[in-house]
């Protein structure tokens, strides 16, 4: 893995380990914690936004507002607020801040493609490893199994319900909120400050596992841990290789944009556990997929650590 070499001028102020860690946590426990009281709010004191959603189809707007406005004040605004503070700047939008958060440097269009390429090529591998979970791992664990199934299938279906469109103007909103606003707001804050933060404390590969291992327990989804912490890892690495924001957040967009997508697109189709666990895992065909995606996968990876490299150099 390519470690960060550029000369840091801020390295005097940055935080050391302790300090990251204890500002991460601070972030994680306010950000449910603010999103139910603004729920309330609107919801006029209910914290049920499963059957409100069902019931009043007229809160989708303020709910879809309330994801947004909570990911931009909450994880965006604490990175601009502590990357103006570690620059001496007043805020982070101005030319000796912006470098701090990984932003500014000059896009390589080839990078950008591989580390989009890679993101879709890892989609195999993960749904192997969701079917895998949902035909041996959850029914193995019984009851608390069982508990993971309700919990992930409560929060596709408020997913389901956020993402469902009836015009035009309103994908581009829900896309907004669903896929843009995420993929700018965590990659502020996981790999554009926490990850490059934990790489002056530690080696760049282990700054890279704990950031995506964090990145996954924040999404508070027992049945998609692995798979997030799969996703993060990779996005850590593409972003450790190149040293810009653009190129992960370009990645995570995709990621999310296409998940948006797929959600429409079962939605109108009513394709939904058209496939189930077990026949995937049984199909040959299926493990020729996924054996092609890595093999193309680990192409990817290394045209990218040579492209960054020479970047670099």
């Amino acid at each position: 893995m390519q470690k960060l070499t550029f000369t840091d001028p801020f390295a005097a102020r940055r935080p050391k380990f302790i300090a990251n860690t204890l500002f991460l946590i601070a972030v994680m426990l306010l950000y449910p914690l603010a999103g139910g009281l603004l729920f309330l709010l609107v919801s006029g004191g209910s914290l049920d936004p499963f059957s409100l959603l069902h019931l009043y189809k007229g809160m989708l707007p303020s709910i879809r507002l309330i994801q947004a406005v909570g990911q931009i004040f909450l994880l965006a605004l604490p990175v601009v607020v502590m990357a103006g503070w570690h620059t001496r700047h007043d805020h982070a939008f101005l030319p000796g801040s912006l470098p701090f958060l990984g932003i500014g440097k000059r896009v390589d269009i080839g990078l950008v493609a591989l580390a989009v390429g890679g993101i879709f090529l890892l989609q195999p591998l993960l749904y192997t490893i969701t079917a895998f979970q949902d035909y041996a791992l959850w029914p193995a664990l019984g009851s608390a199994g069982k508990e993971v199934i309700r919990q992930r299938d409560l929060m596709e279906a408020f997913i389901r319900e956020l993402a469902l469109v009836r015009s035009v103007p309103e994908f581009f909103f829900v896309a907004f909120v669903l896929a843009l606003t995420p993929a700018v707001c965590e990659e502020l804050l996981f790999r554009g400050y926490i990850q490059q933060n934990y790489t002056r404390s530690m080696s760049s590969g282990s700054a890279v596992l704990l950031t995506g291992s964090i990145f996954a327990f924040f999404h508070l989804s027992a049945a998609n841990l692995l798979p997030l912490a799969l996703l993060g890892w990779y996005i850590g690495y593409i972003y450790a290789g190149s040293g810009n924001l653009a190129i992960p957040f370009v990645a995570h967009f995709s990621n999310n944009m296409a998940a948006l997508l797929l959600f429409f697109f079962t939605e109108r189709t009513h394709l939904d556990g058209a496939i189930e666990s077990k026949a995937v895992l049984g199909s040959p065909w299926w493990w020729l997929v996924v054996a092609g995606s890595l093999w193309l996968f680990a192409v990817v990876i290394r045209r990218f650590a040579a492209r960054a490299a020479k970047s670099f150099s």
